[in-house]
């Protein structure tokens, strides 16, 4: 499933390029990211907005980055040693009314959005919305979800009630911390899924005609809006019909049902600069390298694509002798020497 570009880029992180690119510490690959984003643009910018000598668009582009700063609440960006020279600076003035409008069309983008990735409703959800690329999720108590492109998941800023109540549309994996008190709950369409501390996936997408949830781990129960249709254990599944309200419990093999969470986690020859590239994307961080040879470096590694980030780096550093540090919880330097011919 294909879906808008605005989609692969976390409004913070977007912040994040923004400050670089007007201080002229983005790399080449940032530079690229920007552009992608921006060419993107024109068919969601009102049409006084794509004029740069309007009034509208000589108000909102003096207002730039304080702007957005303001309408997100989000804190200064850190901001990184200067890595080139920023092509606005070179080029001349036409280059810097561009400066202008992409500092103007994130701010419009931002402010219409108010996160494209992870936004907070009214009802004070977290609304994490379909992409083209699957991405890790840290809930409020620690459980990780593995969401599949193109689906979505609602979840609490925090768990204060009773229980832990998510809704999915889509496919995920979820890997559930215990909590003897607290259940975790997933709501799909008409059936329940709630659980203690588990492991499991769940395949239920609106315009399917079946809900499938299967179980790698510990014990779930499924109900529909009448009754309990099955209890779940390691290897077992329940495929539920939406037209018929019926349900089928089945033996199955439960990791070839959650082979695709590892389907962009395995690497034969990579490099280290792509390899950071996905990374980015998966898990909402900014990766930068601090020594730049270490971008051509080839590596090798697979994952389960149930691991955190940090046990993701841990191998590919590892691997490549590197190191990596994470600051502000979101940006990542990896430094070491360049690799010998490969």
């Amino acid at each position: 499933m294909q879906t808008s570009i605005f989609y692969m880029m976390s409004p913070q992180y977007l912040l994040t390029l923004l400050e670089k690119y007007k201080d002229g510490t983005c790399t080449e690959e940032e530079l690229q990211q920007l552009n992608d984003w921006y060419n993107a643009l024109g068919a969601h910018l009102p049409d006084q907005l794509l004029d740069a000598g309007s009034e509208t668009a000589r108000q909102l582009t003096q207002q730039g980055l304080a702007s957005l700063k303001e309408g997100l609440s989000i804190a200064d960006a850190p901001r990184t040693a200067t890595i080139i020279k920023p092509f606005w600076r070179r080029a001349g003035s036409w280059a810097a009314v561009f400066l202008g409008m992409l500092m103007l069309a994130g701010t419009v983008w931002l402010l219409q959005q108010k996160q494209s990735s992870v936004v907070v409703a009214d009802n004070g959800l977290q609304q994490v919305a379909g992409s083209d690329y699957n991405r890790y999720i840290i809930l409020p108590d620690s459980s990780t979800v593995l969401l599949h492109a193109g689906s979505r998941l609602e979840y609490p800023a925090s768990f204060n009630g009773s229980n832990r109540e998510v809704s999915l549309s889509g496919e995920a994996y979820f890997d559930i911390r215990h909590d003897s008190t607290k259940t975790f709950v997933i709501n799909t369409g008409k059936l329940r899924t709630t659980v203690l501390g588990t492991a499991f996936n769940i395949k239920a997408y609106p315009e399917a005609r079946e809900i499938t949830v299967s179980v790698t781990r510990g014990k779930v129960r499924v109900e529909d809006e009448h009754k309990v249709l099955g209890v779940l254990t390691p290897d077992q599944q329940i495929v539920y019909n939406t037209l018929a309200a019926t349900a089928e419990q089945q033996s199955v093999n439960a990791a070839a049902k959650i082979s695709w969470v590892r389907e962009d986690m395995v690497f034969e020859s990579t490099s280290f600069d792509m390899i950071a590239a996905a990374l980015s994307k998966r898990y909402q961080v900014n990766i930068r390298f601090r020594n730049e040879a270490l971008k051509h470096c080839l590596v090798r590694a697979s994952f389960t694509g149930t691991e955190s980030l940090e046990e993701v780096l841990d191998v590919i550093c590892l691997v490549r002798n590197a190191s990596y540090t994470i600051e502000n919880g979101h940006d990542i330097t990896i430094d070491g020497k360049a690799c010998v011919a490969e």
